[in-house]
């Protein structure tokens, strides 16, 4: 086994603990608030299988030369775009809004894995896509969502806020980190080792949190299937 499959195993392992450990706390959650829990379980574990399947060798691809790891940008593309509509969804934020902070991360997500792949100009092109994309994010959150979540009870908004804080730091700072793993300061093992760090602080750390706070959420109208199904017909519409 190579260090870097051990790091990914390590990494699967934790996450398998961290899993069981949710849908043990889920269970003690009111059942009104556990429909909000239920997307950041799902992305613990998912990424439980997906880091599995990377640990394993599976899924690898080579890809203009570079060797390229698709349950890993599978992971990815689920992960942020599904913990940033949770998040939108604290503030009661309409379905349209919904959808595009859904759909930045996938933007995002993309241009950093062509801009590993590609290098040169384009590598530029892509990582000025994701910078652009969290700068838009900030914008959103901090502007039209945040006015929207004046409506809400204090608690709530309290929530909304903290979380969107979170979110937004964690992602900047893996924003931070893929520009410098794409410019090859790092060997192998350490940028591994930094993904994984923080892909756990992410998806396991913002998981604890909504958790650990659920009891402030008060609205509790809002039917996340309907939301999750009207958000991709619109999408299809457009």
């Amino acid at each position: 086994m190579s260090s870097t499959e051990m790091v990914l195993t390590v990494s699967a392992l934790v996450y398998t603990a961290s899993l069981v450990v949710l849908l043990a706390w889920l269970r003690r959650l009111p059942a009104a608030k556990r429909r909000y829990c239920y997307p950041v379980v799902g992305v613990v574990g998912f990424a439980t299988v997906m880091t599995a399947l990377s640990a394993l060798g599976i899924g690898f691809v080579d890809i203009a030369g570079s060797e390229t790891d698709l349950p890993k940008i599978l992971d990815d593309f689920v992960t942020y775009s599904t913990l940033y509509v949770v998040t939108v969804l604290l503030a009661n934020e309409s379905h349209r809004t919904l959808a595009i902070v859904a759909g930045i991360p996938l933007v995002q997500v993309l241009a950093f894995n062509v801009a590993a792949i590609a290098g040169g100009p384009i590598a530029l092109a892509g990582i000025l896509v994701a910078v652009v994309g969290h700068g838009v994010l900030a914008y959103l959150f901090a502007g039209p969502i945040w006015r929207r979540a004046d409506a809400l009870p204090d608690d709530q908004r309290l929530l909304h806020w903290k979380s969107r804080n979170l979110l937004l730091f964690l992602t900047g700072m893996l924003i931070a980190y893929a520009i410098i793993a794409i410019g090859n300061v790092f060997d192998p093992f350490v940028i591994t080792v930094l993904s994984e760090y923080i892909g756990l602080l992410i998806r396991v750390g913002f998981a604890g949190f909504l958790f650990a706070n659920v009891d402030a959420i008060t609205v509790d109208k809002i039917d996340l299937t309907e939301v999750v199904s009207e958000t991709f017909a619109g999408q299809s519409a457009d």
